[in-house]
């Protein structure tokens, strides 16, 4: 009987001892997403003098983290620093389609 009292007395000390898994939030890993994807527009679009042919190649990783960031905001409607992330990236990508195209006439 002392034997069985303690197992089960060992059996709860190492269940209950035992560190749990802590799991990485949606939000915070959406949050870091959203940061790393703004801070990479932001180099791309404060960059000077830029020649023609550099702002057509920028065009389309400009596009390209608009796409991302717009796809991440619209999982997360909820969130009005998202949206706003998004309209930001798309008037980014206007103005690269803008010097881009005005570089063809």
């Amino acid at each position: 009987m002392t034997r069985l009292a303690f197992a089960f007395l060992a059996a709860t000390l190492l269940f209950t001892a035992c560190p749990k898994a802590v799991t990485t939030t949606v939000t915070g890993s959406e949050d870091q997403q959203m940061d790393t994807l703004a801070s990479q527009l932001e180099e791309l679009s404060t960059r000077q003098g830029l020649s023609c042919s550099d702002s057509c190649s920028l065009k389309s990783k400009v596009c390209d983290l608009s796409k991302t960031t717009c796809d991440l905001a619209e999982k997360a409607v909820d969130r009005a620093d998202f949206q706003k992330k998004c309209r930001h990236s798309q008037e980014e990508c206007a103005k690269f389609n803008e010097a881009c195209s005005s570089c063809s006439k």
